[in-house]
């Protein structure tokens, strides 16, 4: 038997791959890393991990990320702005609400602040997009949301922390806005801002897809870093979180991830956003990037010296939840594009 084609004689299982790469990929970076890190020494673990700056790492995916962004794209999103508004009011306004009483249930407060976190970091710069596209949706209205949410966080994420999970902690908001001024908002203007320079505009239209994949890439690396940390992590502690922790946890990321979708996507067609652009709003408003939490959960303002070893796992497994069930959706969306009068 033939395998299935593309309509440019590509095969559809390959093609998936190519799609796919990323999510691929992850799956064998996350175990890999962590795996790495719990049986290898001490010694080395940080001859890999250690030479990993998360900080720099983040800002260079950022400003990669902000750079290959299409400016005219996001003229174009302007112009509809209401679908705009609506998934940043879904991703950083609404879908923190819907984690907040989830993190009540975990006894562990790595899981509870982990989760947190997890949902006040804005969207991510890389998948959201793709995945719109993937669906057959207005990827310029992804973007915008993507890049409102990066600015909007550097202050409503430690906000959102302060007022929330973490109250009794007392957290200074100042040191986490000013850290993700440097860390997130500096590389994200500074990267749309380089795409007028006349030396570097044709760079960044000529070479969109291969800077993306750099960016992603160096999202990988941040990974691979956070997997060996919390294998090392699990080495060194005597007692583990339970099975079932873990298990709730996934199902927690899971849940939250799925129903900040499904708030995008009814509230919007309750709205009579049209489907295109409610396809953006429900990927973009309920994604969340990776890097930024990684960074977040390593602030000395947030954790306050205390020992959270599993911080990063619900950061981490956030992120591959929402890759996995996001391609799925995606490819069911665009299959449903494809049948005439399909519903949205």
């Amino acid at each position: 038997m033939s395998i299935p084609s593309t309509n440019n004689g590509q095969p559809s299982s390959m093609r998936w791959i190519v799609q796919s790469w990323f999510l691929l990929t992850l799956l064998i970076v996350l175990p890999g890393g962590m795996g790495y890190g719990l049986l290898a020494s001490n010694e080395w673990r940080q001859a890999i991990s250690g030479r990993i700056q998360p900080a720099p790492t983040t800002i260079a995916i950022l400003f990669l990320m902000a750079f290959s962004l299409d400016s005219s794209r996001l003229r174009d999103a302007f112009r509809t702005p209401f679908p705009v508004i609506w998934g940043t009011v879904v991703n950083i306004g609404l879908l923190p609400l819907i984690a907040w009483p989830v993190t009540v249930w975990f006894s562990l407060p790595d899981f509870a602040l982990g989760l947190m976190i997890a949902a006040v970091v804005p969207c991510t710069l890389a998948t959201a997009s793709v995945s719109t596209r993937q669906a057959k949706g207005n990827d310029a209205i992804s973007l915008l949301i993507t890049l409102v949410t990066n600015l909007a966080s550097v202050f409503l994420t430690p906000l959102w922390l302060k007022w929330t999970i973490s109250m009794e902690a007392d957290i200074d908001p100042w040191p986490v806005i000013g850290n993700l001024a440097v860390t997130v908002l500096l590389p994200t203007i500074v990267g749309q801002v380089s795409r007028f320079v006349p030396l570097l505009g044709p760079i960044a239209k000529a070479y969109r897809f291969q800077i993306g994949i750099l960016a992603q890439c160096l999202v990988l690396l941040v990974v691979f870093k956070a997997a060996i940390d919390a294998g090392g992590r699990l080495q060194e502690q005597d007692v583990w979180p339970a099975g079932f922790e873990f298990v709730a946890l996934v199902l927690a990321c899971t849940g939250v991830h799925t129903a900040a979708m499904l708030v995008a996507h009814v509230g919007g067609r309750l709205s009579g956003i049209a489907r295109e652009d409610r396809i953006a709003t429900l990927f973009a408003g309920s994604q969340k990037t990776l890097p930024v939490g990684l960074l977040v959960a390593a602030m000395p303002a947030i954790t306050h010296g205390r020992s959270l070893p599993f911080i990063t796992f619900p950061i981490l497994i956030f992120h591959a939840c929402q890759l996995l069930m996001d391609s799925a959706i995606a490819d069911r969306l665009a299959s449903r594009h494809q049948k005439p009068n399909a519903p949205a």
